[in-house]
């Protein structure tokens, strides 16, 4: 890919892929180190999981087009960032949620971005 090209990588599941990793690793450490108030509970377990999803979910984001793939990922996208930053707001780990805020914010960039055209077959 030249800098002059004009085909983008798309900006909302990259946010999304970026954010949801920051908060698989941020819920990692509370679950890990002492002292967090939710070391080694079954909440901060189940957000890991989430936030490992999110980033699954931002990968198949990132690499589908416009199409029905889209909109069955983006939605389940939403709704495992709403309940994720419930959980981590629950477990009152701020920085958990301050990530799946962002998270959220990806994914409506990548709602609202323009969908890219399809390459023309050679």
């Amino acid at each position: 890919m030249h800098l002059t090209s004009p085909e983008r990588r798309p900006l909302g599941p990259f946010i999304v892929l970026v954010a949801a990793a920051a908060g698989a690793l941020l819920a990692l450490y509370y679950y890990l180190v002492p002292l967090t108030g939710i070391t080694g509970t079954p909440g901060a377990l189940l957000v890991i999981g989430s936030s490992l999803a999110l980033v699954v979910d931002a990968l198949v984001l990132w690499f589908s087009g416009r199409g029905m793939l889209f909109g069955v990922f983006w939605t389940l996208g939403l709704i495992g960032a709403l309940c994720t930053v419930t959980a981590a707001c629950f477990l009152h780990a701020w920085w958990l949620s301050a990530a799946m805020v962002v998270v959220l914010v990806g994914l409506v960039v990548a709602l609202a971005a323009p969908s890219r055209p399809r390459r023309a077959a050679a």
